[in-house]
């Protein structure tokens, strides 16, 4: 007799298929750098693909009539597809999602430029080390010069083509003013953590 595949598996399968459309979702900065126009296609299709992959699984708990684990099954496959709808229309939802779930690796930007070793005079600034590459769009990260004299860290999240970018600074004081992001006048907009914040398009008076 065939063995049974247990519930909790199929639901583990599940659950690690929801991590790629996620992930994805919370750097829809840097599939637009990269992808330009294709990135919405990159990630419909990557929540596409979820959905066609947790077919065969909720088939599976269905036709063994698990209602307590084909109840959870339909959650999870709820929860895949909403997840990154959710976060592609709420910006400010993603912004803050984003640098939370990756708060130790912004941490460690921090860290190196207190090194020395983010020290550029490139127009897109240093390149981070390969494992942090996912921190910036371009993997690079620029400093500034703030209007007190102290360093200012920006990190793009996004940036077009040719120019402009959006992203993450982290300041060492009060984060007045804006600031050239790549031909795009940014300022300050929500704060985080740490010193980071968020910069976006100044208003049109500002």
């Amino acid at each position: 007799m065939r063995r049974r595949i247990p519930s909790w598996a199929v639901l583990l399968w599940m659950a690690a298929l929801i991590v790629p459309p996620v992930v994805l979702a919370l750097h829809t900065g840097w599939l637009f750098t990269v992808l330009w126009i294709l990135g919405p296609v990159a990630l419909i299709g990557a929540v596409f693909a979820f959905v066609v992959l947790c077919c065969p699984a909720l088939a599976l708990v269905a036709v063994h009539e698990r209602f307590t684990a084909l109840g959870l099954a339909c959650l999870v496959l709820i929860l895949g597809v909403a997840a990154p709808v959710v976060l592609v229309l709420s910006p400010d939802l993603r912004v803050r999602a984003r640098f939370y779930v990756e708060r130790s690796a912004f941490g460690s930007v921090v860290e190196l430029a207190r090194q020395g070793r983010l020290a550029s005079d490139e127009y897109y600034g240093a390149r981070l080390p390969g494992p942090l590459c996912f921190v910036s769009a371009t993997c690079g990260v620029v400093t500034w010069t703030a209007g007190d004299g102290q360093p200012v860290l920006f990190v793009p999240d996004w940036v077009g083509i040719p120019d402009d970018a959006v992203g993450y600074a982290h300041f060492t004081g009060p984060p007045g003013g804006s600031y050239d992001g790549f031909g795009l006048r940014i300022c300050p907009r929500l704060e985080l953590a740490d010193g980071w914040w968020w910069l976006d398009a100044c208003p049109r008076d500002g």
